[in-house]
């Protein structure tokens, strides 16, 4: 099983001690964590509550992988999203994209 701690390495070293605490045969790469059996949801909601991660949640990507990060807005990150079509880029991209709806 993979877990990708979205480029946070100290995030990840914590799980792979954790994990490795716990009983599972867990090493680091990089930012993420390497599991030899699947980790339950409900230990690495015990992981984060341990650690006092509030703001992070567990992110399902596949059915052998998940991603634990910290969820933001697309404002957050600078991004809007067009509400006709749902094309997402910055502001002033966005601006000029609604026009196209206008029919000009």
């Amino acid at each position: 099983m993979l877990v990708d701690c979205a480029r946070n390495s100290d995030l990840a070293k914590e799980l792979t001690l954790f994990l490795n605490e716990k009983g599972f045969h867990a090493r680091l790469a990089k930012d993420q964590v390497i599991s030899d059996k699947k980790i339950s949801q409900n230990t690495l909601q015990l992981f984060l509550k341990e650690t006092t991660r509030s703001k992070h949640k567990i992110i399902p990507f596949d059915s052998d992988s998940v991603v634990i990060a910290i969820p933001k807005s697309l404002e957050d990150i600078g991004l809007e999203s067009c509400e006709f079509c749902g094309y997402t880029a910055h502001w002033e991209l966005v601006e000029v994209h609604r026009r196209t709806h206008q029919g000009f």
